[in-house]
């Protein structure tokens, strides 16, 4: 961008100064001198335009650039926003859309539910109707029944009366058929109602029949996944029992385990302990001289004794005879082994001599900390004895 109004301003300074200097050519006369009396010259009113003039024109220059870049950048955002505005809307009423169609159906269902009910309502009254009326019927016939049986004594008190019977005869005749009529009818919708009550107890009995052989059916069922059931759980617990169990003997197995490596760790620590008393004991008589002689011969005899534990530990066969090993070891202020690694020799001799050091966990090494300090990261050359 800075590159850009550099050369925007050069190109107008440039252009600038080209009209100048034209305007300024244009008005200088190239003609030859006449002798002529010399006339009042007129004096040029012309602006010089300066380096500061140029950068102010580059700079508006670039505040234009700058101010279109701007409106560019807001109209894109705004366009951006109305954008998202437009989808946000078409959202709402896409939202609005469904709850619609959701509120219709809903609507719908409440309708049919409403339409069932009245269905429901309806069949409830009508068979209330039906009831009353065979209610009524029955009333009926027993009224008429009592009705009959007053008018049969009527015509038996009539009957004692000699001078009504002739005229009572025909009545109690029709009378008569009547009752029949009435009896044979009665006995009919009897015979009918028998019908329909036995057709409605043989199928009661038929559907108790069959619930009670469905519910027999439902209870073997259960009573047989009871006894699975029970079956699978006790089958269940005899293998957590055995589970827990075997899980008890070989937790105790892994303690026994681990409390036997823990003492063998324990035994091999001391041992390795008492075998480093032993030798810095073995060592003690043979390096005892003057201070400067003596840190000498203490590193020395150090080193002897950290050649002498890695060699307890050391794996080595004949093919390794003449060959040697540099070790570049790190130790703990207490000797532990931090690191070991090679620094040169030969790589088998020096991978086994790197197992056996780490092996070893820990090393001798000097109390006197002027000494002490040279066994924190040194290099040791290691040489198989066979």
């Amino acid at each position: 961008m800075k590159n850009s109004t550099n050369i925007i301003a050069f190109i107008t300074a440039f252009s600038l100064h080209l009209i100048i200097g034209g305007i300024l050519l244009m008005s200088v006369e190239f003609s030859l001198p006449k002798d002529k009396p010399k006339e009042v010259v007129s004096i040029i009113d012309a602006t010089i335009i300066n380096q500061q003039m140029l950068d102010d024109l580059a700079k508006n220059a670039d505040q234009q650039k700058r101010a279109k870049q701007q409106k560019t950048d807001d109209q894109r955002k705004l366009k951006e926003k109305e954008l998202v505005e437009e989808k946000r809307q078409e959202a709402l009423i896409q939202q609005k859309k469904d709850d619609q169609i959701k509120a219709e159906k809903e609507a719908v269902e409440r309708k049919q539910q409403e339409v069932l009910r009245k269905e429901q309502e309806t069949k409830r009254i009508e068979t209330e109707k039906a009831a009353a009326a065979e209610a009524l019927q029955e009333k009926k016939q027993a009224e008429e029944a009592a009705k009959v049986l007053a008018e049969k004594k009527k015509v038996e008190d009539a009957a004692k009366q000699k001078q009504e019977a002739e005229k009572k005869a025909l009545a109690t005749k029709k009378e008569a058929e009547r009752v029949e009529a009435e009896k044979l009818n009665a006995e009919k919708l009897a015979a009918e109602k028998a019908v329909k009550e036995k057709a409605e107890n043989e199928k009661a009995a038929k559907e108790k029949a069959e619930n009670e052989k469905v519910a027999k059916e439902k209870a073997e069922k259960e009573k047989l996944a009871k006894e699975k059931a029970a079956k699978e759980k006790a089958k269940k617990e005899k293998a957590a029992k055995e589970k827990a169990a075997k899980d008890a003997k070989v937790k105790a197995e892994k303690d026994a385990k681990r409390k036997a490596a823990a003492a063998a760790a324990k035994k091999e620590r001391l041992r390795q302990e008492e075998l480093d008393r032993q030798m810095e004991a073995e060592f003690s008589d043979d390096f005892s001289s003057a201070r400067s002689a003596q840190q000498t011969s203490e590193i020395a005899k150090y080193q002897a004794l950290i050649r002498s534990k890695i060699s307890r530990n050391w794996k080595v066969d004949s093919s390794m005879k003449g060959s040697t090993c540099t070790l570049a070891i790190k130790l703990a202020p207490d000797g532990l082994v931090l690191s070991a690694r090679m620094s040169k020799g030969d790589k088998r001799l020096c991978d086994s001599a790197r197992r056996a050091t780490l092996q070893a966990k820990t090393l001798p090494i000097p109390k006197d900390p002027e000494i002490s300090s040279q066994f924190r990261d040194f290099d040791i050359t290691l040489e198989p004895e066979l």
